[in-house]
């Protein structure tokens, strides 16, 4: 059964994620204060666990430090770990033919990664539309032979080989070879790299 935290144990896991959160926005106690309307000294006080701040207090900082105010309160920083069993993994797009594209996993927003599995019939293509700027997406060819066109560039790709290109523009795959090819897929989308969720909080270090 989980232990019920203690209001110092509260201000304790306030105090660490605020004062983390500002150094990770490269925010100096003045800074952040002047952002949120928080006095230096009530900031001070709650970074070292010394006061329990009031709810307006905490959605202030939280609006400073653009995050919710769950990322100020959560006590528990530790990474998280997420298993997809094989079974898990269900085709999102198929054909006729054979050929699928299968979602592994991914996280969730503001910056988004996803990792797929697809096998492409000889023949087959998928056209894939434009994605937002600043996506990337990684491919990798496990066997087979797999055709790339981005915009107007044409590029082939044999079993081993890798590539990585921005996505902002249609794109198509497509099997080229006389065996089905299959290939993994990695999707990098950021998102607001101001937002970070409680599970990237580091500890906070010494110092200001």
């Amino acid at each position: 059964m989980d232990r019920v935290q203690s209001p110092d144990d509260v201000a304790a896991s306030i105090g660490r994620n605020v004062r983390a959160l500002r150094r990770q926005r490269r925010m100096t106690i003045d800074a952040l204060a002047a952002a949120s309307g928080v006095s230096r000294g009530t900031v001070i006080q709650i970074e070292t666990a010394r006061g329990n701040p009031s709810i307006s207090t905490l959605v202030h900082l939280a609006e400073a430090l653009r995050v919710g105010v769950a990322s100020l309160v959560d006590g528990d920083v530790a990474p998280r770990v997420v298993v997809r069993r094989a079974e898990q993994a269900v085709p999102l797009w198929s054909n006729t033919t054979g050929s699928t594209a299968v979602f592994r996993i991914g996280t969730d927003p503001p910056d988004i990664v996803e990792l797929w599995d697809w096998t492409l019939q000889p023949g087959d293509a998928f056209e894939g539309e434009a994605h937002a700027v600043g996506t990337s997406e990684v491919l990798s060819v496990l066997s087979g032979r797999l055709g790339l066109r981005v915009g107007q560039a044409e590029h082939e790709l044999g079993e081993g080989d890798t590539l990585l290109f921005e996505a902002h523009a249609p794109h198509r795959y497509s099997g080229v070879g006389p065996e089905p090819v299959r290939f993994t897929m990695v999707v990098l989308q950021p998102g607001d790299s101001g937002l970070v969720p409680p599970s990237a909080i580091a500890p906070a270090t010494e110092g200001d």
